[in-house]
Protein backbone atom coordinates (compact mmCIF):
# COMPACT_ATOMS: atom_id res chain seq x y z
CA UNK A 1 0.00 0.00 0.00
CA UNK A 2 1.45 3.52 -1.02
CA UNK A 3 0.59 6.57 -0.29
CA UNK A 4 0.41 10.00 -2.27
CA UNK A 5 2.26 13.29 -0.88
CA UNK A 6 1.74 16.33 -2.44
CA UNK A 7 5.05 18.22 -2.71
CA UNK A 8 7.83 20.34 -4.69
CA UNK A 9 10.87 19.35 -6.05
CA UNK A 10 14.05 21.00 -4.04
CA UNK A 11 16.84 19.76 -7.49
CA UNK A 12 16.39 23.14 -9.10
CA UNK A 13 15.23 26.72 -8.79
CA UNK A 14 11.95 25.75 -10.79
CA UNK A 15 10.43 24.70 -7.81
CA UNK A 16 8.07 22.12 -9.48
CA UNK A 17 4.87 20.94 -8.05
CA UNK A 18 5.03 16.85 -7.77
CA UNK A 19 3.52 13.97 -6.69
CA UNK A 20 5.41 11.75 -4.19
CA UNK A 21 4.23 8.36 -4.21
CA UNK A 22 5.69 6.84 -0.84
CA UNK A 23 5.62 3.26 0.44
CA UNK A 24 7.09 1.52 3.68
CA UNK A 25 8.75 5.15 4.02
CA UNK A 26 10.14 4.46 0.81
CA UNK A 27 9.99 7.44 -1.93
CA UNK A 28 9.15 5.17 -5.10
CA UNK A 29 7.75 7.44 -8.02
CA UNK A 30 7.59 10.91 -8.53
CA UNK A 31 5.41 12.87 -11.27
CA UNK A 32 4.00 15.97 -11.99
CA UNK A 33 1.62 17.74 -10.10
CA UNK A 34 -1.11 19.44 -12.90
CA UNK A 35 -2.82 21.52 -9.78
CA UNK A 36 0.16 23.33 -8.47
CA UNK A 37 1.66 26.34 -10.74
CA UNK A 38 4.51 24.84 -11.89
CA UNK A 39 3.84 21.23 -12.11
CA UNK A 40 2.91 20.72 -15.40
CA UNK A 41 5.73 18.82 -16.54
CA UNK A 42 8.44 17.21 -14.98
CA UNK A 43 12.45 16.51 -15.71
CA UNK A 44 14.37 13.53 -15.52
CA UNK A 45 16.33 14.93 -12.72
CA UNK A 46 13.01 15.48 -10.90
CA UNK A 47 11.57 11.80 -11.65
CA UNK A 48 15.10 10.62 -10.40
CA UNK A 49 14.72 11.70 -7.06
CA UNK A 50 14.08 7.69 -5.49
CA UNK A 51 17.22 7.35 -7.59
CA UNK A 52 18.96 10.05 -5.91
CA UNK A 53 17.50 9.06 -1.72
CA UNK A 54 18.00 5.11 -2.08
CA UNK A 55 21.72 5.68 -3.81
CA UNK A 56 24.04 2.67 -2.80
CA UNK A 57 26.39 5.76 -3.23
CA UNK A 58 24.53 8.07 -0.67
CA UNK A 59 26.41 8.91 2.43
CA UNK A 60 23.55 8.91 5.39
CA UNK A 61 26.06 9.49 8.52
CA UNK A 62 29.24 11.30 9.34
CA UNK A 63 32.70 9.96 8.30
CA UNK A 64 35.99 10.53 10.13
CA UNK A 65 39.09 9.77 8.16
CA UNK A 66 41.49 7.49 10.03
CA UNK A 67 44.32 7.74 7.41
CA UNK A 68 46.58 10.45 6.67
CA UNK A 69 45.54 12.75 3.58
CA UNK A 70 47.16 11.33 0.38
CA UNK A 71 46.97 7.90 1.55
CA UNK A 72 45.57 5.62 -0.74
CA UNK A 73 42.40 4.12 1.23
CA UNK A 74 41.25 7.18 3.50
CA UNK A 75 40.31 4.60 5.85
CA UNK A 76 36.97 6.34 6.68
CA UNK A 77 34.76 5.34 10.05
CA UNK A 78 31.41 5.96 10.92
CA UNK A 79 31.07 8.71 13.85
CA UNK A 80 28.08 9.85 15.75
CA UNK A 81 26.15 12.84 14.82
CA UNK A 82 27.55 14.24 18.50
CA UNK A 83 31.28 13.59 18.00
CA UNK A 84 31.19 15.16 14.55
CA UNK A 85 29.40 18.59 15.53
CA UNK A 86 31.70 18.67 18.42
CA UNK A 87 34.74 18.42 16.59
CA UNK A 88 33.75 20.64 13.78
CA UNK A 89 33.04 23.59 16.40
CA UNK A 90 36.02 22.72 18.23
CA UNK A 91 38.11 23.10 14.98
CA UNK A 92 36.12 26.18 14.61
CA UNK A 93 36.85 27.74 17.54
CA UNK A 94 40.49 26.56 17.25
CA UNK A 95 40.97 28.70 14.00
CA UNK A 96 39.08 31.53 15.27
CA UNK A 97 41.46 31.69 18.51
CA UNK A 98 44.98 30.78 17.10
CA UNK A 99 44.11 33.36 13.50
CA UNK A 100 41.02 35.32 13.57
CA UNK A 101 37.67 33.85 11.76
CA UNK A 102 38.74 35.57 8.78
CA UNK A 103 41.62 32.17 8.13
CA UNK A 104 38.66 29.68 7.78
CA UNK A 105 37.35 29.61 4.16
CA UNK A 106 33.50 28.60 3.50
CA UNK A 107 32.98 26.78 0.58
CA UNK A 108 28.85 26.46 -1.23
CA UNK A 109 28.00 24.50 -3.71
CA UNK A 110 25.38 25.60 -6.24
CA UNK A 111 21.94 26.65 -4.83
CA UNK A 112 20.43 26.40 -8.56
CA UNK A 113 20.85 23.14 -9.47
CA UNK A 114 21.03 21.10 -6.00
CA UNK A 115 18.64 21.21 -2.53
CA UNK A 116 20.93 24.45 -0.83
CA UNK A 117 18.83 27.02 -1.99
CA UNK A 118 16.78 26.36 0.91
CA UNK A 119 19.31 26.34 3.45
CA UNK A 120 21.69 29.10 1.80
CA UNK A 121 20.50 32.64 3.69
CA UNK A 122 20.91 30.39 7.17
CA UNK A 123 24.91 29.23 6.18
CA UNK A 124 25.16 32.73 5.68
CA UNK A 125 24.07 33.92 8.64
CA UNK A 126 26.49 31.34 10.38
CA UNK A 127 29.49 32.38 8.47
CA UNK A 128 28.44 36.10 8.82
CA UNK A 129 28.05 35.44 12.61
CA UNK A 130 31.42 33.61 12.96
CA UNK A 131 33.12 36.25 11.51
CA UNK A 132 34.67 35.20 8.47
CA UNK A 133 34.69 37.19 5.50
CA UNK A 134 35.59 34.47 2.90
CA UNK A 135 33.15 32.83 1.25
CA UNK A 136 33.56 31.04 -2.23
CA UNK A 137 30.58 30.43 -3.67
CA UNK A 138 29.42 27.94 -6.69
CA UNK A 139 27.25 29.80 -8.87
CA UNK A 140 29.28 32.15 -10.83
CA UNK A 141 28.71 29.81 -14.48
CA UNK A 142 25.11 30.17 -14.77
CA UNK A 143 24.33 33.12 -12.11
CA UNK A 144 26.41 35.57 -11.96
CA UNK A 145 25.48 37.87 -15.58
CA UNK A 146 21.60 37.22 -14.78
CA UNK A 147 21.69 37.98 -11.01
CA UNK A 148 24.89 40.05 -9.99
CA UNK A 149 25.77 41.63 -13.89
CA UNK A 150 22.18 42.29 -14.42
CA UNK A 151 21.99 44.15 -11.19
CA UNK A 152 24.24 46.32 -11.81
CA UNK A 153 22.61 47.74 -14.58
CA UNK A 154 18.62 47.28 -13.16
CA UNK A 155 19.13 46.84 -9.59
CA UNK A 156 17.99 43.73 -9.67
CA UNK A 157 18.64 39.97 -10.94
CA UNK A 158 16.33 39.45 -13.57
CA UNK A 159 12.81 39.26 -12.25
CA UNK A 160 10.37 36.58 -13.21
CA UNK A 161 9.25 36.63 -16.78
CA UNK A 162 5.44 36.80 -17.14
CA UNK A 163 5.61 34.72 -20.49
CA UNK A 164 1.93 33.43 -20.54
CA UNK A 165 0.86 37.51 -21.21
CA UNK A 166 3.31 38.58 -23.51
CA UNK A 167 3.06 40.15 -26.88
CA UNK A 168 6.78 38.56 -27.28
CA UNK A 169 9.06 36.17 -25.82
CA UNK A 170 12.53 36.88 -26.41
CA UNK A 171 14.92 33.56 -25.39
CA UNK A 172 18.66 34.86 -25.21
CA UNK A 173 21.12 31.45 -24.78
CA UNK A 174 18.06 29.84 -22.85
CA UNK A 175 16.83 26.79 -24.38
CA UNK A 176 13.83 25.50 -22.00
CA UNK A 177 12.72 22.93 -23.32
CA UNK A 178 15.38 21.17 -22.14
CA UNK A 179 16.32 22.71 -19.15
CA UNK A 180 13.65 24.50 -17.40
CA UNK A 181 10.44 22.71 -18.65
CA UNK A 182 7.88 25.32 -16.06
CA UNK A 183 9.06 27.68 -18.55
CA UNK A 184 8.81 26.12 -21.32
CA UNK A 185 5.01 25.43 -20.49
CA UNK A 186 4.63 29.39 -19.67
CA UNK A 187 6.06 29.82 -22.99
CA UNK A 188 3.43 27.20 -24.51
CA UNK A 189 0.79 29.51 -23.02
CA UNK A 190 2.19 32.31 -24.01
CA UNK A 191 2.33 31.11 -27.77
CA UNK A 192 -0.96 30.21 -27.47
CA UNK A 193 -2.62 33.38 -26.82
CA UNK A 194 -0.34 35.04 -29.74
CA UNK A 195 2.97 35.95 -28.32
CA UNK A 196 5.85 35.98 -31.17
CA UNK A 197 9.01 34.53 -30.27
CA UNK A 198 12.71 35.65 -30.59
CA UNK A 199 15.38 33.09 -30.43
CA UNK A 200 19.19 33.98 -29.67
CA UNK A 201 21.30 30.54 -29.81
CA UNK A 202 23.64 29.32 -31.84
CA UNK A 203 22.13 25.58 -32.49
CA UNK A 204 18.73 25.11 -34.46
CA UNK A 205 17.13 24.01 -30.82
CA UNK A 206 13.15 22.98 -31.43
CA UNK A 207 12.13 26.95 -30.04
CA UNK A 208 14.49 28.43 -32.45
CA UNK A 209 13.09 26.60 -35.49
CA UNK A 210 9.71 27.36 -34.68
CA UNK A 211 10.70 31.24 -33.75
CA UNK A 212 9.72 34.08 -35.20
CA UNK A 213 13.11 35.16 -35.57
CA UNK A 214 16.11 33.13 -34.75
CA UNK A 215 19.50 35.10 -34.31
CA UNK A 216 22.48 32.25 -34.85
CA UNK A 217 24.86 34.18 -33.35
CA UNK A 218 28.84 33.38 -32.94
CA UNK A 219 29.40 32.11 -29.22
CA UNK A 220 31.00 34.89 -27.60
CA UNK A 221 28.86 38.04 -29.82
CA UNK A 222 26.04 38.11 -27.77
CA UNK A 223 27.30 41.78 -26.27
CA UNK A 224 27.69 43.01 -30.56
CA UNK A 225 23.82 41.59 -31.22
CA UNK A 226 22.63 43.63 -28.51
CA UNK A 227 24.02 46.93 -28.93
CA UNK A 228 23.17 46.48 -32.74
CA UNK A 229 19.61 46.02 -31.59
CA UNK A 230 19.62 48.91 -29.34
CA UNK A 231 21.06 50.74 -32.14
CA UNK A 232 18.49 50.32 -34.76
CA UNK A 233 15.65 51.19 -31.75
CA UNK A 234 17.68 54.76 -30.74
CA UNK A 235 18.27 55.41 -34.74
CA UNK A 236 14.67 54.55 -35.35
CA UNK A 237 13.54 56.60 -32.50
CA UNK A 238 11.81 53.31 -31.49
CA UNK A 239 12.22 53.17 -28.44
CA UNK A 240 10.37 54.06 -24.78
CA UNK A 241 11.45 58.35 -24.38
CA UNK A 242 9.04 57.95 -21.50
CA UNK A 243 10.40 55.67 -19.63
CA UNK A 244 14.34 56.51 -20.55
CA UNK A 245 13.76 59.81 -19.08
CA UNK A 246 12.27 59.15 -16.07
CA UNK A 247 13.48 55.71 -15.08
CA UNK A 248 17.10 55.29 -16.41
CA UNK A 249 20.18 57.37 -15.95
CA UNK A 250 19.78 58.86 -19.55
CA UNK A 251 18.78 62.19 -18.95
CA UNK A 252 21.95 62.59 -16.29
CA UNK A 253 24.92 64.97 -16.97
CA UNK A 254 28.26 63.15 -17.92
CA UNK A 255 31.72 65.37 -18.17
CA UNK A 256 33.33 65.23 -21.75
CA UNK A 257 37.19 65.99 -19.81
CA UNK A 258 37.04 62.56 -17.94
CA UNK A 259 33.73 60.65 -18.43
CA UNK A 260 32.45 61.13 -14.82
CA UNK A 261 29.13 62.20 -14.12
CA UNK A 262 28.86 65.98 -13.03
CA UNK A 263 28.11 66.43 -9.59
CA UNK A 264 26.76 69.20 -7.40
CA UNK A 265 30.29 69.19 -5.78
CA UNK A 266 31.48 69.97 -9.01
CA UNK A 267 29.67 72.92 -8.93
CA UNK A 268 29.34 74.23 -5.72
CA UNK A 269 32.50 72.29 -3.07
CA UNK A 270 30.84 73.39 -0.01
CA UNK A 271 27.17 71.53 -0.85
CA UNK A 272 25.99 69.47 1.77
CA UNK A 273 24.95 66.40 -1.17
CA UNK A 274 26.32 65.59 -3.53
CA UNK A 275 23.04 65.20 -6.32
CA UNK A 276 23.39 64.24 -9.95
CA UNK A 277 22.93 66.75 -12.23
CA UNK A 278 20.57 66.91 -15.30
CA UNK A 279 19.89 69.83 -17.95
CA UNK A 280 16.44 71.93 -18.06
CA UNK A 281 15.69 72.75 -21.43
CA UNK A 282 13.05 75.43 -20.35
CA UNK A 283 14.89 76.96 -17.86
CA UNK A 284 18.09 76.57 -20.18
CA UNK A 285 20.05 75.66 -16.59
CA UNK A 286 21.47 72.76 -14.55
CA UNK A 287 18.82 71.08 -12.24
CA UNK A 288 20.23 68.43 -9.24
CA UNK A 289 18.98 65.11 -8.99
CA UNK A 290 18.81 63.29 -5.87
CA UNK A 291 18.19 59.75 -8.11
CA UNK A 292 18.17 57.83 -4.19
CA UNK A 293 15.26 59.23 -2.71
CA UNK A 294 12.87 61.03 -5.36
CA UNK A 295 9.48 59.46 -5.00
CA UNK A 296 7.84 61.28 -8.00
CA UNK A 297 6.74 59.17 -11.40
CA UNK A 298 8.75 61.72 -13.40
CA UNK A 299 12.48 63.01 -13.66
CA UNK A 300 11.47 66.06 -14.95
CA UNK A 301 9.38 66.51 -17.98
CA UNK A 302 11.76 69.18 -19.32
CA UNK A 303 15.18 67.45 -18.39
CA UNK A 304 16.94 66.85 -21.63
CA UNK A 305 17.56 63.55 -22.84
CA UNK A 306 19.82 64.62 -25.62
CA UNK A 307 22.51 66.88 -26.23
CA UNK A 308 25.74 68.62 -24.71
CA UNK A 309 25.80 71.84 -22.79
CA UNK A 310 28.39 74.17 -21.23
CA UNK A 311 28.43 74.19 -17.20
CA UNK A 312 29.95 76.96 -15.36
CA UNK A 313 31.94 74.81 -12.10
CA UNK A 314 33.52 75.87 -8.96
CA UNK A 315 36.66 77.27 -10.07
CA UNK A 316 34.29 79.56 -12.92
CA UNK A 317 35.67 77.51 -15.77
CA UNK A 318 33.08 75.98 -18.24
CA UNK A 319 33.18 72.39 -19.14
CA UNK A 320 31.85 70.53 -21.73
CA UNK A 321 29.19 67.94 -20.83
CA UNK A 322 26.42 65.39 -22.46
CA UNK A 323 23.90 63.75 -20.81
CA UNK A 324 24.34 59.72 -20.45
CA UNK A 325 22.09 58.90 -22.87
CA UNK A 326 24.04 61.32 -25.65
CA UNK A 327 27.34 59.16 -24.67
CA UNK A 328 25.65 55.53 -25.32
CA UNK A 329 24.18 56.77 -28.34
CA UNK A 330 27.41 57.79 -29.82
CA UNK A 331 28.88 54.65 -28.90
CA UNK A 332 25.82 52.67 -30.64
CA UNK A 333 26.68 54.04 -33.95
CA UNK A 334 29.67 51.53 -34.50
CA UNK A 335 27.11 48.82 -34.28
CA UNK A 336 25.15 49.26 -37.32
CA UNK A 337 23.64 45.99 -39.09
CA UNK A 338 26.03 45.75 -41.26
CA UNK A 339 29.21 45.56 -38.94
CA UNK A 340 26.95 43.88 -35.92
CA UNK A 341 26.48 40.73 -38.69
CA UNK A 342 29.90 40.97 -39.47
CA UNK A 343 31.02 40.32 -36.01
CA UNK A 344 27.94 37.97 -35.09
CA UNK A 345 27.32 36.00 -38.26
CA UNK A 346 23.74 36.70 -38.10
CA UNK A 347 22.28 38.12 -41.39
CA UNK A 348 21.18 41.66 -41.91
CA UNK A 349 17.67 41.15 -42.61
CA UNK A 350 17.60 38.66 -39.15
CA UNK A 351 18.61 41.78 -36.94
CA UNK A 352 16.23 43.88 -38.87
CA UNK A 353 13.45 41.30 -38.31
CA UNK A 354 14.65 41.01 -34.91
CA UNK A 355 14.34 44.61 -34.21
CA UNK A 356 10.89 45.33 -36.06
CA UNK A 357 9.71 42.61 -33.37
CA UNK A 358 11.07 44.40 -30.64
CA UNK A 359 9.69 48.25 -31.61
CA UNK A 360 6.28 46.77 -32.01
CA UNK A 361 5.82 44.92 -28.95
CA UNK A 362 4.26 46.50 -25.78
CA UNK A 363 4.54 44.28 -23.35
CA UNK A 364 8.20 41.73 -23.67
CA UNK A 365 9.42 39.32 -21.37
CA UNK A 366 12.90 37.61 -21.61
CA UNK A 367 15.26 35.09 -19.98
CA UNK A 368 19.12 34.91 -20.71
CA UNK A 369 20.79 31.62 -19.12
CA UNK A 370 24.18 29.70 -19.71
CA UNK A 371 24.54 30.73 -23.39
CA UNK A 372 25.54 34.03 -22.26
CA UNK A 373 26.98 32.91 -18.71
CA UNK A 374 29.98 30.78 -20.19
CA UNK A 375 31.76 33.26 -21.91
CA UNK A 376 34.53 35.90 -20.34
CA UNK A 377 32.34 38.45 -21.41
CA UNK A 378 29.19 37.58 -19.68
CA UNK A 379 29.35 40.33 -17.29
CA UNK A 380 29.32 43.00 -19.88
CA UNK A 381 27.41 40.99 -22.20
CA UNK A 382 24.24 40.80 -19.98
CA UNK A 383 24.53 44.76 -19.31
CA UNK A 384 23.86 45.26 -23.30
CA UNK A 385 21.08 42.45 -22.95
CA UNK A 386 19.88 44.53 -19.78
CA UNK A 387 20.11 47.88 -21.54
CA UNK A 388 18.38 46.91 -24.73
CA UNK A 389 15.42 45.64 -22.33
CA UNK A 390 15.37 49.19 -20.77
CA UNK A 391 15.23 50.73 -24.09
CA UNK A 392 11.89 49.07 -24.53
CA UNK A 393 10.41 50.18 -21.23
CA UNK A 394 9.04 47.10 -20.52
CA UNK A 395 9.38 46.12 -16.54
CA UNK A 396 7.95 45.30 -13.55
CA UNK A 397 4.42 45.04 -16.15
CA UNK A 398 2.13 42.46 -16.76
CA UNK A 399 3.26 40.46 -19.88
CA UNK A 400 7.01 41.59 -19.06
CA UNK A 401 9.56 40.90 -16.51
CA UNK A 402 7.60 41.33 -13.14
CA UNK A 403 8.86 41.47 -9.58
CA UNK A 404 6.20 39.85 -7.48
CA UNK A 405 5.03 40.68 -4.20
CA UNK A 406 6.16 38.85 -1.65
CA UNK A 407 5.74 37.81 2.43
CA UNK A 408 7.62 40.02 4.51
CA UNK A 409 10.33 38.44 6.24
CA UNK A 410 13.24 39.00 8.47
CA UNK A 411 16.73 39.05 6.78
CA UNK A 412 18.46 36.22 8.52
CA UNK A 413 21.67 36.89 6.51
CA UNK A 414 22.44 40.71 6.81
CA UNK A 415 25.86 41.20 6.03
CA UNK A 416 25.56 43.93 9.31
CA UNK A 417 25.86 41.09 11.27
CA UNK A 418 29.59 40.78 10.70
CA UNK A 419 31.14 44.26 12.02
CA UNK A 420 32.97 45.90 8.64
CA UNK A 421 35.82 45.76 10.55
CA UNK A 422 36.11 42.34 9.46
CA UNK A 423 34.50 42.56 5.96
CA UNK A 424 37.59 44.62 5.24
CA UNK A 425 39.93 41.45 5.94
CA UNK A 426 38.28 39.33 2.70
CA UNK A 427 41.25 37.84 0.94
CA UNK A 428 42.07 40.26 -2.16
CA UNK A 429 40.07 43.00 -1.58
CA UNK A 430 42.50 46.18 -1.63
CA UNK A 431 43.83 44.32 -4.93
CA UNK A 432 40.74 43.45 -6.67
CA UNK A 433 38.48 45.78 -4.92
CA UNK A 434 35.30 44.90 -7.34
CA UNK A 435 35.70 41.97 -9.37
CA UNK A 436 35.07 39.90 -10.87
CA UNK A 437 38.83 38.48 -11.60
CA UNK A 438 39.82 35.72 -13.74
CA UNK A 439 40.67 33.81 -11.03
CA UNK A 440 38.87 32.24 -8.19
CA UNK A 441 36.52 33.54 -6.46
CA UNK A 442 35.61 34.69 -2.94
CA UNK A 443 32.70 36.14 -1.87
CA UNK A 444 32.86 39.29 0.31
CA UNK A 445 29.21 41.59 0.69
CA UNK A 446 28.34 41.57 -2.84
CA UNK A 447 31.91 42.09 -3.98
CA UNK A 448 34.16 39.36 -5.92
CA UNK A 449 37.76 38.65 -5.17
CA UNK A 450 40.37 36.86 -6.38
CA UNK A 451 42.04 34.65 -3.60
CA UNK A 452 45.91 35.97 -4.34
CA UNK A 453 49.31 34.49 -2.82
CA UNK A 454 50.64 36.81 -0.34
CA UNK A 455 48.11 37.81 1.48
CA UNK A 456 48.83 38.76 5.50
CA UNK A 457 47.28 35.37 6.27
CA UNK A 458 46.80 31.94 5.47
CA UNK A 459 43.88 29.94 4.72
CA UNK A 460 43.53 27.66 8.23
CA UNK A 461 40.59 26.01 7.44
CA UNK A 462 37.99 25.01 4.28
CA UNK A 463 34.65 24.52 5.16
CA UNK A 464 32.18 23.09 2.80
CA UNK A 465 28.30 22.96 2.24
CA UNK A 466 26.67 20.95 -0.06
CA UNK A 467 29.77 19.86 -1.38
CA UNK A 468 32.35 17.50 -0.66
CA UNK A 469 35.47 18.73 0.59
CA UNK A 470 38.39 16.66 2.15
Amino acid sequence: MSDIIPGYCTLCRSRCGTLNEVANDHLIKVRANPEHPNGKAMCMKGKAAPELVDSANRILYPMKRTHPKGAENPGWKRISWEEAMSTIAGQLEKFKRENGAESVAFGFTSPSGTPLSDAIEWLERFVRIYGSPNTSYGTEICNWHKDVAHRWTFGCGIPVADYSHADLILLWGHNPANTWLAQASAIGTGRNNGAKLIVVDPRPTPLAKEANAWLDVNPGTDGALALGLSHLLVERNLFNHEFVRNWTNGPLLVRNDNGYFLREKDINPLAISNRYTVWDEHNQQVTFIDSETRTEETLTPTAALEGNVEVAIADGAKISCQTAFSSFKDMLANYDPENVSRITGVSVASIEAAASLIAGAKKIAYHSWSGVAQHTNATQTERAIATLYALTGCFDQEGCNRIYASHPVNVVNSPTLMPKSQWDKALGLEERPIGPPSQGWVHSQDIWHSVLEGTPYKIRGLIGFGANIL
